[in-house]
């Protein structure tokens, strides 16, 4: 399942012609005060506007993949075959497969946190994550990224549970609409699996999150045209290139991106 693309990760600026690889995100408190009367005749005070800043830097990524001439003239054709084509072609699923790696991390940077190590996900945890995201006036849809095993033990809580807890299952709409990961809501909070979700206390817990849109972001830089380049993916950080290595009769495929990832805002995250 990949979270690349998902609405609630703020997209950034690509950094190409910047001067530099870090991109500045400023963090300012908007609606957060309210006019005040003011007697007749009276100036009003100055009021500053609460205003911080996260920064993202992006690197390259890659993945570099060999493929003899043996191999090639003796594929079948079939879709699932190994062929050069299809090796580039996984690099989409390669760039997917590190980017929510990258992001299911930053679990961990999260200043405020449910759950108890070593002890199973209860409904309550998952309670406690919605309410601590309510507490700091969060909006928007949230959403909420577990390990299988959470997701299981969540689910399986429900069993016990009384009154109006109730898990959605997906229809299939929504699955295609939102991704391979998407399971389903519980509470309003959109569930996603992954199996990249770090562990946390010396591996033996997972450390899943929930979040509200725009508290992390991700910034891209496409490192295209590059002299050689023989194929780029359209509208996509990511460059693929060949290079033929004649003396033992095999082409290399390389592909490669630029990307960061980062925390924008701490009051709109919870590790769980």
């Amino acid at each position: 399942a990949s979270l690349v693309n998902h609405p609630a990760i703020l997209q950034l600026r690509q950094t190409n012609g910047s001067g530099s690889t870090a991109v500045q995100v400023p963090v300012v408190s908007w609606g957060a005060d309210a006019m005040a009367a003011v007697a007749e005749n009276a100036s009003a005070t100055n009021s500053t506007l609460t205003t911080a800043a996260a920064t993202i830097t992006i690197a390259r990524q890659a993945l570099r993949r060999q493929i003899s001439d043996l191999a090639q003239l003796t594929a079948t054709g079939a879709p699932l075959d190994v062929t050069l084509e299809n090796i580039s072609t996984d690099m989409v699923l390669a760039y997917n497969r590190r980017v929510t790696t990258m992001l299911t991390a930053l679990s961990s940077g999260f200043s405020t946190s449910v759950g108890t190590t070593n002890v199973t996900l209860t409904v309550a945890n998952y309670y406690a994550a919605i309410f601590a995201l309510q507490l700091t006036a969060n909006d928007g849809q949230f959403v909420a990224v577990m390990h299988p095993k959470q997701l299981n033990d969540l689910v399986s809580a429900l069993r016990t549970e009384t009154g109006p807890g109730q898990y959605l299952t997906p229809t299939q709409d929504q699955m295609n609409a939102k991704g391979p990961g998407y399971r389903g809501q519980l509470f309003g909070v959109d569930l996603f699996s992954s199996t990249f979700v770090p562990t946390a206390n010396a591996a033996v817990d997972r450390l899943g999150m929930m979040m509200s849109p725009g508290a992390l972001g991700i910034a891209t830089a496409s490192a295209a045209p590059i002299t050689g380049a023989i194929s780029q993916v359209v509208q996509s950080p990511i460059v693929v290139e060949f290079e033929r290595d004649a003396s033992n009769g095999s082409t290399i495929i390389v592909g490669s991106a630029f990307v960061g990832v980062g925390e924008i805002d701490d009051a709109r995250g919870v590790s769980i």
